[in-house]
């Protein structure tokens, strides 16, 4: 998580011949090396590592967003209420939660101790740790 919180972001749009439009983003870690990429169809987001071998995906049902494995075997859920995300693993036991204040998201363990933030400004998104040191940046480019 924390290497994913350390790359930023490029996002391109794809149109793919019998999928519909999908919208894509490449994840590159501090040295320029590629980490991988999501690709989001539909109501679903497929994961893809560096090889571009598939890694999972995620599918949003109602108000819970749903996570699988390459096998498709079910990792995990989230769902929203109010300005709050819980997560839970694929045996419904809570693993944690995000809260949004003002531009900033909170994150807390299963027990609700603070395992960092991240603040949107000018377009980036800055993540730092529970101490409140910042650990990383990431940005969003349109082509």
């Amino acid at each position: 998580m924390k290497n994913l919180l350390k790359s930023f972001l490029i996002t391109s749009t794809f149109l793919f011949a019998n999928s519909g439009l999908a919208q894509s983003t490449y994840y590159y870690d501090d040295t320029g090396s590629t980490l991988g990429r999501s690709s989001s169809i539909g109501n679903s987001t497929y994961y893809y590592n560096d090889s571009g071998q598939s890694v999972g995906r995620s599918s949003s049902i109602g108000g819970s967003k749903y996570f699988y494995d390459s096998t498709g075997s079910s990792i995990g859920r989230s769902s929203s209420i109010g300005n709050s995300n819980y997560y839970y693993d694929s045996t419904g036991t809570s693993s944690g939660r995000s809260s949004t204040i003002g531009n900033s998201n909170y994150y807390y363990d299963s027990t609700g101790g603070s395992v960092g933030r991240s603040s949107t400004i000018g377009g980036s998104n800055y993540y730092y740790d529970n101490t409140g040191s910042s650990i990383g940046r990431s940005t969003n480019f349109d082509w």
